[in-house]
């Protein structure tokens, strides 16, 4: 009933197609997009502009006044950020995804990912890894290797990407190795040129993604992608991508 609602509202509101702008966490590259095409074939009178980044950086930039509609976190805690500073419509946080994490090497290497341990082979002098200050893939790559009592051993190695979209292609054309999300492993460019090793959750926090409606943004254009996202075929989407349910 709700989505119906929202649609005759869409309809009777404009003839005109209108604008939803997305801050979109740069791990969600390729399943966004996806997401993006079924919204708008459901939603025809509703475009869709998605800026990825990484989420330190969209919360930086909702904060001095960027015009998004919609935050999509690659974590919680940068969603729960913009609430407790009042940019966030209050309510509107709802975790959408959990993301996985797993160290991808090329197969020129002759390394095979099976373990944190073969980054202490000699054939693989750097390792590429989002900022661990704005890109919470980042941040929970350097509390795996944390935990597992290698961080020290192999600081030296590290070499670090704005966001994670960046880091990736360090990974894929510079590195050829890094800490990439699950769903970027998928894809065929890493399935081609490399092997993948998914770091057990022992080894660092939940990946649990968020999103929020930016305050003063609210209306029935930005609420139909929200409840898009959380609906079945949304989360379908997601699933296909290499995204679980959060909490599962």
């Amino acid at each position: 009933m709700k989505n119906v609602l929202i649609l005759l509202l869409l309809v009777c509101g404009s003839a005109q197609a209108v604008t939803v702008r997305a801050a979109v966490a740069a791990n969600l590259r390729d399943a966004f997009a996806r997401l993006e095409a079924a919204f708008e074939r459901a939603h025809p009178g509703v475009n869709v502009e998605a800026v990825y980044t990484s989420s330190g950086a969209a919360v930086t930039q909702i904060r001095q006044g960027a015009p998004f509609d919609l935050f999509l976190a690659a974590d919680t805690d940068f969603a729960r950020e913009l609430v407790r500073s009042g940019h966030a419509v209050p309510g509107s946080l709802r975790p959408y995804a959990r993301g996985k994490l797993v160290l991808w090497i090329s197969r020129r290497h002759g390394v095979q990912p099976r373990g944190l341990e073969v980054l202490q082979d000699p054939r693989l002098t750097r390792v590429a890894l989002a900022s661990p200050e704005t890109a919470p893939y980042g941040r929970s790559a350097l509390e795996a290797l944390r935990r597992a009592g290698l961080l020290e051993q192999l600081r030296s190695k590290l070499v670090y990407g704005a966001d994670i979209g960046i880091t990736a292609q360090q990974a894929l054309i510079g590195t050829g190795a890094g800490f990439i999300p699950y769903a970027y492993a998928l894809t065929p460019a890493f399935a081609r040129a490399g092997s993948y090793w998914a770091l057990p959750q022992r080894l660092y926090p939940p990946l649990d993604q968020a999103m929020v409606i930016v305050k003063g943004r609210d209306g029935p254009p930005v609420r139909a992608l929200y409840h898009f996202v959380l609906s079945e075929a949304g989360q379908g989407i997601l699933r296909a991508s290499g995204y679980t349910v959060p909490g599962r």
